[in-house]
């Protein structure tokens, strides 16, 4: 008996008294070292034990607790000898062959199995350096607590260090363990004793809150987190400063454990957006706007894999000659429920997402084909313009896949034309000069998109291989009604011609508007004068009957 420092209490579950007494006697005989209790039901004994490795319960078939309601080891009582080994349960006793001994190595294996799964489950629920609850193990502390609490009054606390791994680069994992050792010291020295903390992954924690006598705690602990890790770390002697970002969000009654992590989750990666140590609270506002970024974005995906976008072609007309002389190609998306959206309502939302480069790629891929299929059709060669978002300009793929598709469709790069923004230009980076010169040497021309509404330098502008303007629609749909605008378009004319450049004016409406930039000398134009943008079909039909021919004739040749 000496081995067992901490006698096991027993709980008796038997329907008729013959086995208390038995049980009694047997146990006397052993000293009485064991408590023995009896109760009707596992539920009316369950709240005496908050440990399962403390206790043992003895229960007849009758009387033994569903799979999974009872944590303690049981062993079941039974009249006679069973053909079969009882599942789920440790060990079983038969009444009539029920001795001293017998029921001594019972209860000594009953214990030391006990004992032995208590340490295996520690191991498999503690973090080894820092001694606190793993991953698995809050997981199990959140659940308990949610179900004792009744899923209110708790907060749950997603810490993440930032740029730890740096460290771990920098200085080594035996620093950046004694840096972990630091931070959860902080931690614990900001937190009560009905407070849980656990280390969810290298350099993530989580913090379980009891807020119930007060729903503002979690903010006022948060606080006192962010100024206890904003301290410097000191490790081998130097000193160290560490960012950190804190997720708050408050349990509810009717959600889980696992929709709690999520929001948590998602306020510690909004902390992120600001330097240093900083703290979140979760907002369900917010995270519906979220959520329903995520779905739109989502759709987008779709759209791509069904092929809901299409083309549509804005012809471009030359003032000189009359004629159609290129067109501009503009993404619309199809959506199933609500209808044809312009560029405006989802061309955001893919810069934002990433999704341009796809969408760019399928923009250019989709555009080489409609050329080839329009010179299949006898039309003269037109420019066509793609607009190229500065994402895409700068992916690595970008020369590779249009070199690949050119060859594919087998077109004359030259009557590619790739318009850019002027923010996007005016960045003063290699990367934009090299790329721009690459692309140029398969053939390829640029124009600047919306000139004007930007900052260019004409110095920078006459070192790219840019051969077209596009006066921004602002200014040529103000030329009517004010004189500033007209003195300013004929100023981007004459400098643009000055630095060789062609000039094409966006958004002409009227005939006012075409007559004052022909006396201005620009070059092209584009606007619903000339045609608004039309699908392929239509393009065709409009370049083959000529369905802008009054207008067209009535300039020169």
């Amino acid at each position: 008996m000496s081995a067992l420092v901490e006698p096991l209490r027993l709980v008796l579950l038997a329907e008729r008294p013959e086995w208390a007494a038995l049980l009694r006697t047997r146990l006397a005989a052993l000293g009485n070292a064991y408590p023995l209790i009896t109760a009707p039901t596992w539920e009316a004994a369950c709240s005496l034990f908050d440990d399962p490795y403390s206790g043992l319960l003895l229960t007849t078939p009758a009387c033994q607790p569903a799979p999974g309601l009872c944590p303690l080891p049981v062993v079941l009582l039974l009249d006679e000898e069973p053909e079969q080994a009882p599942a789920d349960v440790y060990d079983w006793l038969v009444r009539d062959r029920l001795s001293v001994d017998l029921l001594r190595r019972c209860l000594r294996y009953a214990r030391e199995r006990s004992q032995l799964q208590g340490t295996l489950q520690r191991l498999a629920e503690q973090d080894p350096l820092t001694g606190i609850a793993n991953r698995q193990g809050f997981h199990t502390l959140l659940a308990t607590h949610l179900a004792e609490y009744g899923g209110r009054g708790l907060s749950l606390g997603h810490l993440d260090l930032d740029n730890f791994k740096h460290v771990n680069d920098a200085l080594g994992h035996q620093a950046g363990d004694r840096l972990i050792l630091q931070v959860v010291g902080r931690l614990k020295s900001q937190l009560d004793a009905g407070d849980r903390l656990a280390r969810l992954g290298s350099d993530e924690f989580a913090l379980l809150l009891d807020t119930r006598r007060d729903p503002q705690r979690a903010e006022q602990i948060a606080e006192r987190i962010s100024e206890a890790l904003s301290e410097p770390y000191w490790l081998d002697g130097e000193s160290l400063l560490l960012g950190s970002s804190l997720g708050i969000a408050h349990s509810r009654a009717d959600a889980g454990a696992d929709p709690l992590m999520w929001h948590a989750h998602i306020a510690m990666q909004q902390a992120k957006s600001s330097q240093g140590c900083t703290f979140h609270i979760f907002d369900e506002r917010i995270n519906r706007g979220a959520r329903s970024l995520a779905d739109r974005e989502s759709e987008l995906r779709r759209a791509l894999r069904r092929d809901e976008l299409e083309l549509h072609y804005q012809p471009r007309l030359c003032l000189q000659t009359g004629r159609i002389v290129g067109i501009e190609a503009l993404v619309r998306w199809r959506h199933p429920e609500r209808g044809l959206l312009a560029p405006d309502e989802f061309v955001p939302l893919a810069e934002e997402s990433g999704l341009i480069v796809p969408l760019g790629y399928w923009v250019i891929a989709r555009a080489l084909r409609d050329m080839q299929w329009l010179r299949g059709r006898g039309l003269p060669a037109l420019h066509m313009a793609v607009n190229l978002s500065f994402r895409q300009f700068q992916d690595s793929q970008l020369l590779s896949t249009l070199q690949r598709l050119i060859e594919e469709r087998g077109v004359d790069a030259q009557w590619l034309e790739f318009e850019l923004t002027e923010t996007a230009v005016m960045r003063r980076s290699e990367l934009v000069q090299q790329t721009m010169q690459a692309l140029g040497r398969l053939g390829v021309r640029f124009s600047l998109d919306d000139f004007g509404t930007g900052f260019s330098s004409f110095v920078h502008l006459n070192s790219l291989p840019i051969t077209l303007l596009k006066i921004d629609k602002s200014f040529v749909g103000g030329m009517g009604e004010r004189a500033e605008n007209r003195q300013l378009v004929r100023a981007m004319i004459n400098l643009a011609h000055n630095l060789h450049l062609e000039v094409v004016a966006e958004g002409v409406e009227n005939a006012e508007q075409l007559a004052l930039l022909r006396q201005f000398g620009c070059d092209q134009v584009q606007g619903y004068m000339i045609s608004k943008a039309l699908p392929l079909a239509d393009l065709a039909r409009f370049l083959v009957f000529g369905a802008r021919q009054p207008l067209l004739t009535a300039l020169p040749s």
